[in-house]
């Protein structure tokens, strides 16, 4: 089964668990995880909007301003660790994946994945690839380590 784990992550969805009987797999039009990527790069482009802050701030210094940069730097520290403490906390409150609550779970029964799996099977040759016998694409590094 982590075979198939791997190969439906790469694809690109993410799979909450896999068990006996059903591979559950977030549903892939969650608005909410579209959400958290956007968040994701908003962070990225502030963290890049403060060390040009921080770089004009030490030019300033050096051309002789008066302020004070060690001041200036400890808030930004405690703003970003609140930015980065919050969401750490929530999940640790409300247990797991907070983001995630959002998005339903479908629930893909795995007889019927063997089912479709034998089918095909028989239609081509025994060796038949993975691949072509769910239609799923993998677009990750091939990897054995992943």
């Amino acid at each position: 089964m982590t075979q198939i784990q791997k190969i439906l992550e790469r694809a690109g969805l993410r799979v909450n668990g896999i068990d006996d009987s059903f591979i559950y797999l977030e549903d892939p039009s969650c608005i909410v995880r579209g959400f958290e990527t956007f968040l994701g790069y908003a962070w990225d482009i502030l963290l890049l909007i403060t060390a040009f802050l921080i770089m004009g701030w030490a030019i300033s210094m050096i051309r002789g301003a008066k302020n004070d940069i060690i001041n200036n730097i400890k808030n930004l520290v405690l703003i970003f660790g609140i930015f980065t403490a919050v969401p750490l906390i929530l999940n640790l409150i409300y247990g797991g994946d907070l983001i995630g609550r959002g998005c339903k779970t479908l629930k893909v029964p795995v007889s019927e994945i063997n089912e479709i799996l034998a089918a095909r099977a028989q239609t081509k040759s025994l060796d038949a690839s993975l691949y072509e016998d769910i239609d799923i694409h993998d677009s990750g590094p091939i990897n054995s380590d992943q």
